[in-house]
């Protein structure tokens, strides 16, 4: 995979050097946040949601400075090098953002943070671990694409680690493509994969946002 230049690419870009990891970094804390059977239908013995792998009453919605100490809970527990806090306060406010949440009755299971017009960089997108391979990560990454087109931009791009394949096959299972490396991106030295996703002709996925 070849190294080019992009200079509109990362253009305004705020915060530190982001990995749209999804779920391959190890853990880190107690899991206080683990939720059982929260949202899915219950029959005697078993948890159905762990057995059909889906949540039935997940809800994507604005985030709000109240999401933020689950979000940031789930940040802290999901990553190594989490963001602060006040990242995501100051992209509540972003003009040409989007934060939102999955949820499901009152328990927050992912989030997505992204933004620009012309072309969208989807920044964050993590879900609980518990809650992974449920259709929660598609759901978020539908509407970033959603916001995107409604903002006109004709391609959305994020980072992500070379190491991290399971991040790279969901995006790729999606329409992005890895277009460059970013030598040196992270903290400990590692390559960040350039991936672009065009959407130029692509029909307009529903949003799912409820206010």
């Amino acid at each position: 995979m070849g190294k080019r230049q992009r200079p509109r690419l990362l253009r305004g870009q705020i915060g530190p050097p982001q990995d749209v990891r999804l779920w391959t970094e190890p853990r880190i804390g107690s899991g206080e946040n683990r939720r059982t059977g929260i949202g899915f239908a219950r029959l005697r013995g078993f948890d159905t949601g762990k057995v059909l792998g889906i949540i039935f009453h997940v809800t994507v919605r604005p985030m709000t400075e109240a999401d933020l100490d689950q979000v940031m809970d789930l940040e802290k527990a999901i990553f190594a090098s989490p963001w602060r806090r006040s990242f995501f306060l100051s992209d509540l406010d972003r003009s040409q953002g989007l934060s939102v949440v999955a949820e499901d009755e009152g328990v927050i299971l992912g989030y997505a943070v992204a933004w620009g017009a012309e072309e969208t960089h989807l920044a964050n997108l993590a879900v609980s671990e518990v809650e992974r391979g449920k259709g929660v990560g598609g759901k978020l990454l539908d509407e970033v694409v959603a916001f995107a087109r409604r903002s006109k931009a004709g391609s959305m791009y994020l980072e992500v680690r070379v190491s991290n394949t399971t991040a790279r096959k969901f995006y790729a299972e999606r329409g992005f493509v890895p277009t460059y490396l970013r030598k040196g991106y992270y903290e400990n030295g590692e390559d960040a994969v350039i991936m672009e996703r065009e959407l130029d002709g692509e029909s307009q996925p529903k949003s799912e946002v409820r206010s």
